[in-house]
């Protein structure tokens, strides 16, 4: 069996967690590949049979982008806050964790992703998957921005505002939810489209079939298209972001048996 660790070493006490995870793997025989940089590849990634990630949500996402749909089901070991992805939520819980692990005793969660590719003079720039999201957002200064949004070929809106997200079900409690956007159980077959602070009365979240296809015009300068936040695509005046249900999916792995709800409950909670 082959396990490889990425480990988030901008979170505080990381090491002490790869550590454990890494002196449990060998003291039952697993031969297991530590990465402390965020400059691992695909290809370095291949031929692993699970790969455990040990910071917050964002490791969790930026590995999916870099496995770009490639079935190693991910662990993810909660060492940041919020933690809506991870499955081993404190450090005391690690050796239970790996232990159901190593004797198969656990669940594979598939989630959807969605896939975007910038278009610009009828050429294609750019392209890449999110687990989250895809935003459009200010790359510099404070001035409005403004899309016109078309659904399978339809115009559907106007915005004016700070930003827009695009969210699969899985992304609906991340960034959508401070943008006022809804939250979507992550099995739903929708994703869902957040305008950030409109400028008009009728700028809602608007939630959309999975095998709709949305293109968003880019109607002004000084934008990016961000997947999952780490992949980054500068924007200029005419370019076209096509969006859709992506083909590929991420693979959780679950040890317990927490429902969506029960996960809602616990983070939603007053501190």
């Amino acid at each position: 069996m082959n396990i490889s660790i990425i480990a988030n070493r901008k979170k505080e006490g990381v090491h002490a967690y790869a550590d454990t995870v890494l002196h449990f793997l060998r003291e039952h025989g697993v031969s297991a590949r530590l990465f402390v940089t965020e400059t691992y590849t695909r290809e370095e990634l291949a031929g692993s049979d699970y790969l455990i990630t040990l910071g917050g949500d964002g490791t969790i996402l930026r590995a999916a982008g870099i496995l770009q749909g490639e079935a190693i089901p991910i662990l993810g070991i909660n060492v940041g806050h919020l933690g809506y992805l991870a499955e081993v939520m404190e450090m005391e819980q690690i050796p239970g964790a790996l232990s159901a692990l190593l004797a198969s005793r656990y669940e594979l969660d598939k989630r959807a992703m969605l896939y975007g590719e910038i278009i610009r003079n009828g050429c294609r720039i750019e392209k890449g998957l999110a687990l989250n999201e895809i935003l459009l957002s200010r790359q510099v200064g404070i001035n409005m921005l403004h899309f016109s949004v078309f659904c399978d070929g339809q115009e559907l809106m106007n915005y004016a505002a700070d930003g827009f997200i695009v969210s699969t079900p899985t992304g609906s409690t991340a960034y959508n939810l401070s943008a006022g956007g809804p939250i979507v159980s992550p099995m739903a077959p929708v994703y869902v489209m957040t305008p950030i602070c409109s400028h008009s009365l009728n700028g809602r979240a608007v939630v959309m079939d999975d095998s709709s296809i949305l293109e968003i015009h880019v109607e002004s300068d000084s934008q990016v298209a961000a997947f999952d936040g780490w992949k980054l695509c500068p924007l200029e005046q005419g370019d076209l972001v096509r969006i859709r249900k992506a083909g590929e999916r991420t693979t959780l792995l679950r040890i317990g048996r927490r429902s969506f709800m029960k996960i809602l409950r616990d983070k939603m909670k007053p501190v």
